[in-house]
């Protein structure tokens, strides 16, 4: 089940924890911009100072995203980008996020935020440690969720990963299987690999030529799987290829960015934004 039972106890948990923090580090992925926003965050932290934080900018195209930082800008969002596996995420933290809010105390709290795989769990445990204090008894900060101490000045909540309840739009729920943050159920699976197969089509062809190592383009989804099957040799029982392994590892790969620098989110995705 992608939407476990947890997490609608979380977003509880996250409600009640807002009164100790001044502010909110929304992480998103910068291939999916809108799409990775997939909960009800202006329920959840309306009146908070908010940064928008564009994770995983090494393997997006950045041309594409001139749009978004202007659409979340105009909605008053300070926007941030970068790749924390490629960083210092300590001094990213301390020398751009730290300035980025505005200081009311003389130590900052934030809570970080995101839907799952979007980088929350690679900030987290880069500052944590021997040096990185987990606090859960400092006067005024409510014990439960997990407290890290950037440094004396400036502590981090961290919360789980959240969703909605249920992804009607099927746009955001395959753009959300591609960049990794769900797990789909079965029936998920070749329907999301369908919609990124003529997606890849029209906007990066190069993706498909590169999963394949060809100049070629098959015609549809189902003879890719099959020529991807082929040529990872995956053969299945029957000695037919083993079109399942060919899905969890093209959606592998894909989320990881092996193929090159994607944008899934267009403005005329969503009817919101025409």
């Amino acid at each position: 089940m992608w939407y476990p039972g947890h997490i609608k106890k979380a977003k509880g948990k996250i409600k009640t924890y807002l009164k100790t923090v001044q502010g909110i580090l929304e992480l998103v992925d910068a291939r999916a911009p809108y799409a990775s926003r997939a909960y009800e965050y202006d329920d959840l932290f309306k009146n908070k100072e908010r940064i928008i934080l564009f994770n995983k900018i090494d393997i997006a195209d950045e041309s594409k995203l001139k749009f978004w930082e202007k659409y979340y800008r105009d909605k008053e969002y300070k926007v941030l980008k970068t790749s924390l596996k490629k960083v210092s995420v300590r001094s990213f933290l301390t020398k751009i996020v730290y300035k980025s809010f505005p200081k009311k105390f003389s130590e900052l709290r934030v809570m970080v935020a995101g839907i799952p795989n979007v980088g929350k769990s690679t900030l987290i445990n880069s500052i944590k440690g021997k040096k990185a204090l987990r606090v859960g008894n400092t006067p005024g900060i409510t014990r439960g969720l997990q407290w890290i101490s950037v440094n004396n000045q400036f502590m981090l909540l961290d919360t789980p990963g959240i969703l909605y309840s249920e992804i009607y739009n099927k746009k955001i729920l395959y753009k959300l299987i591609l960049i990794g943050s769900i797990k789909p159920e079965e029936d998920e699976k070749e329907f999301a690999i369908e919609y990124g197969f003529n997606f890849f089509k029209e906007k990066y062809p190069d993706i498909i030529k590169k999963a394949l190592k060809s100049d070629s383009i098959p015609e549809d989804h189902i003879k890719f799987l099959e020529l991807f099957a082929k040529r990872r040799n995956f053969i299945a029982t029957g000695n037919t290829y083993d079109i399942e392994r060919a899905m969890s590892t093209f959606l592998k790969e894909l989320s990881d960015g092996k193929y090159g620098k994607v944008v899934y989110d267009y403005p005329e995705d969503y009817d919101i934004l025409k």
